[in-house]
């Protein structure tokens, strides 16, 4: 349950405040020494350490097990982000760089978000994610058929935001090249300019009075819309490295590590995102906020952006100590940008 602010009193806000931005700059516990000595507080080391100990009773704070120093627990990260944290409107030094790397990345989508994904990830120093929104909404801009064999035909689709499906259908006897002509004017003619869900639920309906309805390619596409017309996660979700991640001093313990390259493997970010993080809204999830375990140990940092070619969603994934105004202005920048390139 997240406090109020009111709950907390304007001495405890200031020294919540120092701690955390203290630890997430330098990862060590905090003592009441410190913030004396580095924030010239109007009070003594002792009236800080009663301070400290009431926050940590409010569960903001807490030991840890080899110093007297406090480190800001879930729900003090989650108090500072709502009420003490300066936001920045600031716009990045490299913000131009960015912009241009990007816009010559724009002929391919997978080139484009991909190339988004590492460029996150070596700004923050940490591990980028970028997505594609609401797929099934894609429109289908282009549908080929590719004959591969006399009895193995490729189905490529082309949708409007630039992804490309491509699915290869083994058949049961051999097809000719008319054929393959017929059927593909017909998909054509029948199937552009429909999102895919709308293919997913009508295609039936719409071929049922073709005299190609019969035919074997026809009927496999028929039979089984949900796994032909749709778009796999891998097409979906792009991750960054985990170089810039990995230099963090949380994941210089084993157990840590482990945990974490299970976390930020690709398939397992790409179900989290679809799962949890799927609608048109801006997510900042930390430490246990998160819905499943393995990444109670993260905080994900997301926002969404809508150009004219498709809608989207670019992720910051870390330690429950990133630095959170530098990482909501990163992505507020990218956001910027993607809203114009896509």
């Amino acid at each position: 349950m997240f406090l109020k602010k009111s709950e907390i009193t304007p001495r405890e806000q200031q020294v919540l405040k120092a701690v955390v931005e203290d630890y997430i700059m330098d990862h060590v516990p905090i003592g009441s020494n410190v913030l004396k000595n580095k924030h010239n507080f109007d009070c003594s080391p002792a009236t800080l350490r009663n301070v400290m100990a009431r926050l940590e009773k409010k569960n903001l704070l807490m030991h840890t097990h080899t110093s007297s120093g406090r480190v800001p627990t879930d729900s003090g990260y989650r108090y500072y982000v709502d009420h003490l944290m300066k936001h920045s409107d600031t716009t990045l030094a490299s913000y131009n760089k960015i912009e241009n790397r990007l816009n010559q990345s724009t002929s391919s989508v997978d080139d484009l978000l991909q190339t988004t994904a590492a460029m996150l990830s070596k700004i923050s120093h940490l591990f980028g994610v970028a997505m594609i929104l609401q797929y099934e909404r894609s429109i289908l801009k282009e549908i080929e058929l590719v004959q591969l064999s006399s009895d193995r035909v490729m189905v490529v689709l082309g949708m409007k935001s630039g992804v490309v499906r491509s699915i290869v259908l083994n058949l049961r006897v051999s097809i000719k090249e008319t054929e393959i002509l017929n059927i593909t004017a017909l998909l054509k003619e029948t199937l552009l300019g429909l999102t895919l869900n709308e293919i997913q639920n009508s295609i039936a309906e719409r071929m049922q009075d073709s005299p190609l309805s019969e035919h074997e390619i026809v009927q496999i596409l028929l039979n089984h819309p949900q796994e032909h017309f749709v778009i796999p996660d891998s097409q979906l979700v792009f991750t960054s490295s985990n170089k810039e991640l990995l230099d963090q001093p949380e994941y210089q313990q084993v157990t840590n590590l482990q945990k974490t390259l299970v976390a930020i493997d690709n398939d397992t970010v790409a179900q989290y995102f679809k799962t949890y993080l799927n609608e048109q809204n801006n997510y900042l999830f930390i430490g246990n906020e998160n819905r499943e375990v393995i990444y109670n140990d993260c905080s994900i940092v997301s926002n969404v952006f809508g150009g004219s070619s498709f809608h989207g969603q670019i992720g910051i994934i870390g330690p429950t100590r990133i630095p959170y105004a530098h990482v909501l202005r990163i992505l507020n920048n990218f956001t910027e940008i993607m809203n114009r390139v896509c």
